[in-house]
């Protein structure tokens, strides 16, 4: 097998092993953790299918297209669910935050996001129109950091539950590695003709290992707050309830 082999093949394993915890975050975490967990899971299906389909490609000696589209906008769950994630950590908060973190700033940043990995995967070797979607697509991080900034400085951010608390620090943390990604993805769009993001040395670097650990990122913190749903329905129950005496 050749490097790139490998990697496609180290790829479709890590991805297949985190759909399981994937899928399982997705339940426990109910449906106030829905679009971000799902986000999670279908990252991992674009990587299972888009890695499976360039291994089939290499195989017979051909280039998958569908497997380079796959591959390209696999950006673009890691950000939407970082997003979703967002909402789940003020869902206890959001009557007291401002509109722009609640339903019209997420609206606004899914749509520039949407739009910008829209303009990319559309491109079809017009290098100034993926140029420009990447950078749309960098615009929409910089709407998702702003949102996880202010969403620390909400007037109400000391009533989160603790287990919100950890979801909005794991996001956090794992914000610069997605930009790391998505700059990656920039420079190569802007410089090299070659889209595959130069030598495989490059690729892992800057590529393969920040999906990694964002995926890490995401999953640890889902495993570790499974309970947040249960939470939740103890911290609404009357607490000033009669004791009998």
């Amino acid at each position: 097998m050749s490097a790139t082999e490998h990697l496609d093949a180290a790829n479709l394993a890590f991805y297949a092993l985190f759909s399981l915890p994937a899928i399982y975050c997705l339940v426990v975490h109910g449906k106030h953790g829905l679009v971000g967990w799902a986000y999670v899971l279908a990252m991992c299906g674009l990587r299972i299918a888009g890695s499976a389909m360039s291994l089939n490609a290499i195989h017979h000696d051909k280039v998958n297209t569908t497997a380079a589209i796959l591959n390209g906008i696999g950006l673009s769950p890691l950000l939407m669910a970082a997003m979703g994630l967002l909402h789940e950590a003020n869902h206890s908060i959001h009557r007291f935050l401002p509109p722009f973190l609640n339903l019209w700033g997420f609206l606004i940043t899914h749509m520039v996001v949407a739009g910008g990995i829209g303009l990319a995967a559309a491109s079809s070797g017009n290098e100034t129109l993926l140029r420009v979607g990447m950078v749309v697509f960098a615009t929409g991080w910089t709407l998702v950091a702003v949102l996880i900034w202010f969403s620390y400085g909400a007037n109400a951010h000391s009533r989160r539950l603790g287990e919100e608390r950890q979801l909005l620090s794991a996001i956090t943390v794992a914000m610069p590695l997605i930009g790391v990604r998505i700059v990656y993805a920039i420079v190569t769009a802007f410089t090299s003709s070659n889209l595959e993001g130069g030598s495989l040395a490059v690729r892992v670097i800057f590529g393969t290992i920040p999906e990694y650990l964002i995926m890490l990122i995401y999953v640890g913190v889902g495993i570790v707050t499974r309970n947040l749903a249960r939470s939740r329905v103890e911290y609404i129950q009357p607490k000033n309830q009669a004791v009998p005496v």
